[in-house]
């Protein structure tokens, strides 16, 4: 069966709402998850000891091992292994899911935000509470889910099975990794966001391993570049193939010192994303063509549409026509630059030729500019 991605993460996303919480505690009983864990347990664990461990009560039989994708929607910290089964060329398999994460503010009942659960208990156990919830089947839409959450007094360990069809409470179905096993995983204490050095060894040693830990460096604001802001736009956008000849953009020049500026190409797709030669720019001033009301420049008289927060589309018609696209903010100037095709005169078909209604959301990005994430320097097309 294949599993659904959206439902994983509305899953992740549904268990993070409900059980944002913290165990009862004290800060004379940290518990495994606080300050230097429990035992010595002051090592930060890996995603490849949290597979390992899970393991060791898991059917080993797995088709793929590999780090759970986390981003800016995961809390700082939070990390986690993804576990496969029945997996083949045509699908990714069942999942079992095991993620760690940094608690957050208490709840005194995890269960009162489920409302659309189709089940939801908690009980008391050692070192904090554990939650099981679970939605059944959708017919024709998805097979249903099982999730286990340990809430300790610093972390949370959350235990998700997509893989059976879930027909009505858990506790009595016969499930391919029965329910006591993932209550064992979320409660084993080596599974803790600080560990031993001996469960880091395990995961070391782990075999099948397939990577994919994410760089916790990737969302870190770094100053952008030529190829950053032209891979900027195509991250953005999608579809990469459609773009190539990636270089430095000449027009950067008219954005004065310390401006950037890439530019591409973008392969004919039709009337209404013809052929295009683009440039992609940002610069700490105006080009001095611009005089302070883009819409006041001479050079657009007639052709020039202002959008909230200081978005601007200027288009000169003709089959040697362009179109530029700005966006004034307090401490830079973004653009985007097109030609090479026959612009059109009335606005309506100007701006679908251009993709003016992708770049008005760029214009206003945080990774489009003087400055982006780490991950969108590293980027190619």
């Amino acid at each position: 069966m294949q599993i659904r991605t959206g439902r994983i993460r509305t899953g992740l996303t549904l268990a993070a709402l409900v059980l944002a919480a913290t165990a009862c505690g004290t800060d004379s009983d940290p518990g495994p998850g606080g300050p230097g864990g429990a035992g010595g347990a002051d090592v930060p664990i890996t995603q490849r000891a949290i597979a390992a461990v899970a393991l060791e009560h898991a059917p080993t039989d797995t088709s793929r091992r590999e780090a759970t994708y986390t981003d800016q929607d995961d809390a700082a910290g939070a990390l986690g292994a993804d576990l496969r089964y029945h997996g083949d060329g045509e699908s990714d398999g069942d999942l079992l899911r095991v993620f760690l994460s940094p608690a957050t503010d208490s709840a005194p009942d995890p269960c009162a935000e489920g409302d659309h659960l189709d089940g939801c208990e908690v009980r008391d156990v050692a070192g904090g509470r554990l939650v099981l919830h679970w939605q059944e089947l959708e017919p024709e839409e998805d097979p249903g889910e099982v999730v286990v959450v340990m809430l300790r007094e610093h972390e949370t360990v959350l235990v998700g099975w997509f893989g059976d069809t879930i027909t009505g409470d858990p506790r009595e179905q016969d499930l391919a990794i029965p329910l006591d096993v993932l209550e064992g995983i979320a409660q084993d204490e080596r599974i803790s966001l600080t560990t031993t050095q001996e469960v880091v060894d395990l995961g070391a040693a782990l075999d099948d391993w397939d990577g994919g830990e994410p760089d916790p460096t990737a969302y870190d604001r770094v100053p952008s570049t030529d190829e950053g802001i032209a891979n900027s736009y195509v991250l953005a956008h999608g579809g990469s193939l459609a773009y190539a000849h990636r270089r430095p953009s000449p027009l950067k020049e008219e954005f004065g010192p310390g401006a950037i500026g890439g530019r591409f190409d973008r392969a004919d797709e039709g009337p209404e994303s013809p052929g295009a030669v683009i440039d992609v720019l940002a610069g700490p001033q105006e080009p001095p063509w611009l005089e302070g009301d883009p819409c006041a420049t001479p050079r657009f008289a007639g052709h020039c549409e202002e959008y909230p927060r200081q978005r601007f589309f200027l288009w000169e018609p003709g089959s040697d026509g362009e179109v530029w696209m700005i966006g004034l903010r307090d401490d830079e100037t973004v653009a985007v630059h097109e030609a090479g095709y026959a612009v059109a005169e009335d606005l309506d078909t100007a701006l679908v030729q251009a993709d003016w209604y992708f770049v008005e959301e760029l214009l206003t990005s945080e990774a489009f500019g003087l400055t982006t994430e780490k991950q969108v320097l590293e980027f190619d097309f």
